[in-house]
């Protein structure tokens, strides 16, 4: 698609996999620029349609969109407090100990409980049961 085309609400939606109301909402704070245009509709009834040029919508969702976003969320977002970084660490240092207690018991058993469910069954039709 050309940088100089201009597509509409539902089409820029689906562009940048992102609902109709995010794309109003950025034409709302002036953030993508838009204009209204008088087309056929069904039936060649005229429908006015508000249309985005592509080109402002690869700025708007590009990288320095998305890097300009994380920007302002960590500049307005409080740091953490102390219980907060104890707790985020407790948690991971027990993640990581649990998968290594997996890595180290599971060496040849089955990952998963289906894998196990199929073992099981599998020995069960070499039994004869």
């Amino acid at each position: 698609m050309s940088e100089d085309e201009w597509v509409d609400v539902v089409a820029a939606a689906g562009r940048h996999d992102c609902s109709p109301q995010t794309i109003w909402r950025r034409i709302r704070q002036g953030v993508l620029p838009a204009r209204k245009e008088k087309v056929s509709g069904r039936h060649g009834r005229p429908v006015v349609k508000t249309l985005i040029r592509v080109a402002d919508l690869n700025d708007a969702f590009g990288w320095t969109a998305r890097e300009e976003h994380v920007r302002r969320i960590r500049a307005s977002a409080r740091p953490l407090t102390a219980e907060q970084k104890i707790a985020i660490r407790k948690v991971f240092f027990d993640h990581l100990l649990e998968r290594e207690a997996r890595r180290i018991v599971g060496i040849g058993e089955p990952e998963s409980e289906s894998e196990a469910r199929l073992t099981d069954e599998s020995t069960d039709d070499s039994t004869g049961e």
